[in-house]
């Protein structure tokens, strides 16, 4: 069944880095008929790409870690492993983001970019929608501090075999969502021994 609803109202409540709105709307139900009214307060939405930079000759995947604040009531044992993501400019293709954000955040320039999947983040509570895919870069000895200063960014850059990133995710390492979107993805679909 196609999704149906009604919007009733809505408002903005806030406008900052993100911004947030109240939603009155109506929906059907699975049987056809209409719910009562249903307020909810929904983030706006980011339309964000991310990527997962890949060197299939070292057989390593890059990984960044970088503050987040989201993670402040909840965690505080260590910086987050991410893989590559930002915000599409207005005038950007996706692919044109991921390839200028994985340069931003690593340093490693895109040589072939491979659309992996859309999806919502978290529909429940946000409008973003994100872009997910495999970068095949050329990984690097050590670490790199990258990010932009005018964002305050203060991203940590380092290689990890492939199988080092396979362990982590055993040992439950990896608890950033779209990071385990794209490993999963990538060790299920992509990557052959």
């Amino acid at each position: 069944m196609k999704l149906k609803y009604k919007i009733i109202d809505q408002k903005d409540l806030y406008s900052g880095f993100f911004k947030l709105k109240k939603i009155e709307f109506i929906h059907q139900k699975h049987d056809g008929t209409w719910t009562n009214q249903v307020d909810r307060e929904i983030f706006g939405g980011a339309h964000v790409s991310t990527l997962l930079p890949y060197d299939s000759k070292r057989k390593e995947i890059v990984l960044i870690q970088q503050f987040r604040a989201g993670v402040i009531s909840r965690y505080d044992e260590d910086y987050l492993y991410e893989i590559v993501a930002g915000i599409i400019d207005g005038n950007e293709f996706p692919e044109e983001t991921a390839k200028r954000e994985c340069y931003e955040e690593t340093g490693c320039i895109v040589n072939k970019i491979i659309p992996i999947q859309g999806y919502f983040p978290a529909p429940g509570s946000s409008e973003s929608y994100y872009h997910l895919f495999l970068g095949e870069i050329n990984a690097f000895d050590g670490e790199r501090i990258r990010g932009l200063e005018t964002e305050n960014e203060n991203i940590l850059v380092k290689s990890y075999k492939v199988e080092e990133v396979r362990n982590m995710l055993r040992r439950g390492e990896i608890k950033n969502g779209l990071t385990l979107i794209a490993l999963q993805w990538f060790f299920l679909e992509y990557y052959k021994y």
